[in-house]
């Protein structure tokens, strides 16, 4: 057994970890982040829709500050990470028998526009003809606004190298096995390379995805935290290129589908959701999935596709407070969570890979609030650090 102090230790290295451990160690803080995978964001954070996006449909459930936020941090990544997220044109079309009609299509993008200082257009019926093979029937209109793309795996790959060019220390293949208290510290025990190593700190964040109710009980004294529900999320990869840029459409059961240009002329489609109850590290895609995002691009596009055409798939969870609402109207807000009763312990859940750096600086400024600044504080914050 070994140990170091450290003011943080930061639990999983997806996008949220990446990000605290970034803005941790830009103010200062001696942090440590451990991680069970090879790399970082090699979990959820590599399994999402690849957006970087205020969110438009989240305006019809009334997450107005959350688009707003999720807008604001789209710009600053587009300043800070420009080889890493890039805008592209988003097409809507608008069926005779879509959910949403025209109009209310049109209020909602006028308020995105708004919010993201961006404009949207209507697609000249004469132009309609160049839009990769779109079906045309009973076609009303289509609308184009801009939104933003990038590899979620890379990126938070840049976070979290980032924080270790701000000094933090990155453990990788380590498995956090326990942490109590002991004289105001955390006493934490982690294993690398079949070997028992301990830690101690003042803070430990839990950021551990899907994982972190189970990464909860390991912490003493528990901290109690809502209850959750995970959503699993599927997307394929199709060998058909989309090369005039995103699709936003419905599919059978009216939900929001998207068709999204990708690397190497592939398209990436989804997302599904269905509630999952399995062990997190076994999540997978299932054939009706495949079936329903390929139906769904069938519906809409002339081109026809079979599952011959999908060169690859992939599933993520996404973590969302436990309640009664549909899963399209559960709040995608993060929930950042600690205590008095178990002092020196944040668990930061859910959250948008958009709004990772705003919920970075939430949990930074409970951290200080809990153990106060290092000795060499920074009030350098991350807003404007280049990845």
């Amino acid at each position: 057994m070994e140990k170091s102090d450290y003011d943080i230790v930061v639990i999983g290295a997806g996008i949220q970890g990446a990000g605290v451990a970034q803005a941790a160690a830009a103010c200062g803080y001696k942090t440590l982040v451990i991680e069970k995978f090879l790399q970082a964001g090699l979990g959820t954070s590599s399994k999402s829709s690849k957006l970087i996006h205020g969110g438009l449909r989240y305006l019809e459930s009334g997450q107005f500050k959350l688009v707003y936020e999720c807008l604001r941090e789209r710009k600053h990544l587009l300043n800070n990470a420009p080889k890493l997220v890039k805008l592209i044109p988003f097409y809507i079309p608008v069926y005779s028998n879509s959910v949403r009609s025209a109009l209310k299509i049109w209020l909602g993008l006028s308020i995105y526009s708004l919010l993201s200082f961006k404009k949207f257009s209507i697609i000249n019926k004469k132009k309609w003809a160049t839009l990769d093979n779109l079906k045309t029937k009973n076609l009303k209109c289509i609308y184009k606004y801009y939104d933003a793309q990038t590899d979620d795996r890379k990126l938070t790959q840049a976070v979290i190298n980032s924080a270790r060019n701000l000094g933090a220390d990155i453990m990788y293949d380590t498995l956090f096995v326990k942490s109590d208290i002991h004289n105001d510290k955390h006493c934490l025990s982690y294993t690398q390379n079949q070997k028992e190593y301990s830690v101690t700190c003042r803070c430990i964040v839990n950021c551990t995805g899907p994982w972190v109710a189970s990464t909860q009980q390991k912490i003493k004294p528990l901290l109690q935290t809502p209850a959750i529900e995970l959503i699993a999320g599927t997307h394929i990869i199709i060998d058909v290129p989309v090369n005039q840029g995103a699709y936003y459409i419905e599919a059978s059961d009216k939900r929001a589908v998207f068709v999204m240009p990708w690397k190497e002329r592939q398209t990436l489609i989804g997302t599904t959701e269905r509630a999952y109850f399995g062990d997190a590290d076994q999540i997978t895609p299932s054939e009706n999935e495949k079936s329903y995002l390929l139906e769904t691009f069938n519906n809409h596009f002339k081109t026809q596709l079979s599952k011959k055409n999908i060169c690859d798939s992939f599933a993520g969870l996404r973590v969302l407070p436990e309640s009664e609402q549909s899963t399209f109207n559960k709040s995608r807000e993060s929930l950042i969570i600690n205590n008095y009763e178990s002092p020196g312990l944040i668990t930061l859940i859910g959250g948008k890979l958009t709004a990772y750096r705003a919920s970075s600086e939430e949990v930074l400024s409970r951290i200080k609030k809990i153990i106060g600044e290092p000795d060499n504080y920074n009030s350098c914050n991350t807003r404007n650090i280049k990845l």
